[in-house]
């Protein structure tokens, strides 16, 4: 039993020695100067060659911390100093790292709440360098140097965003856009739509659009080209310009004149006859009308009655007028005519016409003896 009982009491002591211990460290830690004191661990640099990067602000960035090319750590910072109301930083670089001159260095931090640490971005083309690396001793200046946003003012741009009116602002356009459409949104949608499909076809037809241009931009060129010729052409005209503004008022009454006598020309007759009121024409309309009358009895007649009220009005309102017209053939009365090619039942009278006329008129007789006196008296 007492040996147990010493074993307890030692594991007890053991435990409770610890916490102190701990206790202790991070008293004499807080005592040097507090935690922002420890140093950071860092890695292991080996052979190295330094560099001075000047920042306009090195805010956040703490000692020792690590440079990186492309992700990878290849130093760290060694120091830093005021100058000028700028920050010198001091680094120190792998010797095994060869950077071009033109290398750009940003303070960057990997999360947002994250430590800060230097970023060297080698330039595109290190071409252009022409193969001369930085060397120990050499410095970025500041036109080299940028910082990346820290979280601070990241939370200040939000906000300003959020307690700025920004948001507020565009909740307004957004309910007075669907206040002014009232239900029109189908009509909005076919608007984008025509939008769309007139910017497609512009895009289908930038060739033709740039040929456009092209050809606009040589025609320009010719007038500059002829600027000279063009002003001894207005200078040549100015007179005549004058002339006519300064008669503005007797060339529009002379076009009024010339307008008047061309209405009054239309009335009259043309001497060719092409006119569409002449008299050759309604002459030419009315024989035809006549031909038609004459071939085809079922013809309608109406235009050939307007052109007889035509012809008749302009025969009756002239001093004179001539006709030359051949009679083929002259029929007198209502009977019929065998030679008329619209009537081809037709015939010389016979005696069958002759009885078919008596019974005719016995017929019509007896009728009018029956309406007169009676029936049967």
């Amino acid at each position: 039993m007492s040996s147990g009982t010493t074993s307890s009491n030692v594991r007890r002591g053991t435990g409770a020695v610890l916490p102190v211990v701990v206790l202790a460290l991070a008293a004499a830690g807080c005592s040097s100067g507090g935690l922002d004191q420890v140093p950071l661990p860092a890695p292991s640099i080996g052979p190295s060659y330094h560099l001075t990067a000047t920042f306009a602000n090195a805010l956040n960035l703490p000692a020792k911390a690590p440079v990186k090319v492309n992700g990878a750590d290849v130093g760290q910072v060694e120091s830093m100093r005021a100058h000028d109301y700028n920050a010198v930083v001091t680094v120190r670089v792998r010797s095994g790292v060869s950077l071009p001159v033109g290398t750009t260095a940003e303070l960057r931090s990997a999360t947002p709440l994250g430590d800060v640490f230097i970023a060297l971005t080698p330039p595109p083309d290190p071409a252009v360098a022409g193969g001369r690396t930085l060397r120990d001793g050499d410095a970025i200046p500041q036109s080299g140097t940028s910082a990346a946003a820290t979280i601070e003012e990241v939370l200040t741009r939000a906000a300003l965003l959020v307690n700025g009116g920004v948001i507020r602002d565009l909740t307004k356009v957004i309910n007075g856009a669907g206040a002014e459409l009232d239900g029109r949104g189908d009509r909005l949608a076919d608007l984008i739509a025509e939008t769309t499909q007139l910017v497609r076809t512009l895009s289908a037809r930038s060739d033709q659009i740039r040929s456009a241009v092209r050809d606009a931009a040589a025609l320009t060129d010719t007038v500059a080209a002829q600027q000279s010729t063009v002003n001894d052409a207005v200078a040549a005209a100015g007179p005549a310009l004058d002339a006519i503004g300064s008669n503005t008022r007797n060339i529009v009454d002379l076009v009024g004149r010339l307008n008047r006598i061309a209405l009054l020309l239309q009335k009259f007759p043309t001497i060719n006859g092409t006119g569409g009121r002449s008299i050759v024409t309604d002459l030419n309309n009315l024989a035809a009308g006549l031909n038609t009358a004459a071939t085809d009895p079922e013809a309608n007649l109406d235009s050939l009655n307007k052109t007889f009220a035509i012809v008749g009005g302009k025969v009756a309102n002239a001093t004179g007028a001539t006709a030359d017209a051949d009679i083929i053939q002259f029929a007198l009365g209502t009977g019929p005519d065998p030679n008329f090619p619209g009537d081809p039942t037709a015939k010389v009278p016979d005696g069958t016409d002759w009885a078919n006329f008596v019974g005719s008129l016995a017929y019509t007789l007896g009728r009018l003896h029956d309406r007169v006196i009676g029936p049967g008296r």
